[in-house]
């Protein structure tokens, strides 16, 4: 922020930092490549180790990101690339800091496997795949739609561009927001601690 003029953001004005976080919420492609390319300066860095792959976690900086600016939760009192960059920075130690979580369970507590299928959890996937099929029957056709493309027919997001004629952001937002709905239509279906 210029200490000399508040409300004008180092670089541009508040005014114009908000409307570039705009273009990106309406889908506008140039933002999105370039909101894309801010993510990857902070995933791709060596300090990370992730287990998981590093468009897994530039995934999820999306879907928060789209979440706070939908909430209006950025008001242009930093430039556009720093909020993006501080919510991918705070994301990665998150990710790191549960890996570690995962990585100091005692391997006592873990289970067995055994040989036979155990008759418990038969009946664990039984019940997952009912709130699966719950979830999918109450989600939205667009969202039942894209799930199709991606699990029955292995299309990847370019591809499901393609066919839907929109560009390869568009359907990754729209893959995060139906992530988004299947995630709460779970927590209302068994709560959010299981």
């Amino acid at each position: 922020m210029d200490k000399a003029n508040p409300g004008v953001v180092a670089g541009g004005s508040a005014e114009v930092e908000l409307r570039l976080a705009a273009s990106y919420v309406a889908g506008d492609r140039d933002t999105y490549k370039l909101v894309d390319k801010w993510i990857h300066q902070v995933t791709g860095l060596s300090i990370w180790h992730f287990v998981d792959d590093v468009e897994d976690v530039a995934a999820t900086i999306q879907l928060k990101l789209f979440t706070n600016l939908q909430n209006r939760r950025f008001r242009g009192e930093s430039t556009f690339r720093t909020y993006v960059q501080r919510i991918a920075r705070y994301t990665c130690i998150d990710q790191v800091r549960s890996q570690r979580v995962a990585r100091d369970a005692d391997a006592e507590d873990l289970p067995t496997p055994t040989a036979e299928l155990d008759p418990e959890k038969s009946h664990e996937k039984a019940e997952e795949r009912e709130i699966f099929l719950k979830i999918f029957r109450l989600i939205s056709t667009d969202c039942q739609k894209l799930w199709r493309m991606i699990f029955s027919e292995s299309l990847n997001y370019k591809e499901i561009g393609k066919h839907l004629g929109v560009p390869e952001g568009s359907v990754k937002r729209k893959v995060f927001e139906c992530k988004k709905m299947a995630i709460e239509l779970k927590e209302r279906l068994i709560g959010p601690n299981r």
